[in-house]
């Protein structure tokens, strides 16, 4: 499915020309959905950031999120922030299946890679119900993961699934995306292939963390070393 929908994209970038969805300037035979000039304006967060989330600071060493409740994995890193170019290029990716940004997308993600301390044993990206992604069509963390994969050499590692078909996290508040995700994650790989391991958890944006959170607290309850976030965006 997912091979299908990226071909379909990709023929009707060559057939049917368009302009930018940013600045409205005809789209060059190489550029797709976003011009180059406007992608490029996407910029990397800035310090100080969160040491333990990411998420940029105006003081201080640690944000008061990550202060006020049990943080299970090591660190999360972001590309950028979620708003303007980047946002649009992630609701393409996601709402309109265009699948032919999989790989810019992603590479953005692989410069962010460099700034954690660990070497990682396995990639792993946060799952979507089944529901979702046949109605979907794809995983998108799945598909920056076997990018990740390629450019990086670290396997991908299979096993974490979305049990339960929660409601969107879009719209709730801090107390009920956490309540929302809750036991909604399992384990269901090789024991021993987690035990003592160092793991890079792959998603697109993070918002308050509870997501990539309660995946974390799954992970190492089965015995990883440790788990460091990876997102494209954070808000």
């Amino acid at each position: 499915m997912t091979k299908v929908l990226r071909f379909g994209s990709l023929l009707l970038d060559l057939f049917f020309p368009a302009d930018c969805r940013i600045c409205k300037e005809m789209l060059g035979w190489n550029e797709n959905y976003i011009c180059n000039g406007c992608f490029d304006k996407i910029e990397p967060l800035r310090p100080p950031l969160c040491v333990r989330c990411g998420k940029h600071i105006d003081g201080g060493i640690i944000c008061s999120s990550c202060k006020s409740r049990r943080i299970y994995f090591e660190k999360a890193r972001s590309y950028g922030e979620f708003s303007g170019v980047l946002k649009e290029s992630i609701h393409l990716l996601k709402y309109e299946k265009k699948l032919i940004l999989v790989d810019k997308l992603a590479n953005l993600m692989d410069g962010v890679i460099d700034g954690f301390e660990s070497k990682f044993d396995y990639l792993l990206g946060v799952p979507i119900h089944k529901n979702k992604e046949r109605k979907r069509g794809f995983n998108q963390t799945e598909l920056f993961c076997y990018f990740l994969s390629k450019t990086r050499g670290i396997p991908i590692l299979p096993g974490l699934t979305k049990e339960i078909d929660t409601p969107h996290q879009v719209g709730l508040d801090h107390a009920a995306r956490i309540q929302n995700v809750k036991n909604s994650f399992r384990w269901r790989g090789n024991k021993r292939q987690i035990e003592g391991k160092r793991l890079l958890l792959v998603d697109d944006v993070m918002t308050t963390g509870s997501t990539v959170n309660e995946c974390s607290k799954i992970l190492m309850a089965e015995g990883a070393e440790i788990v460091c976030i990876l997102t494209l965006a954070s808000t």
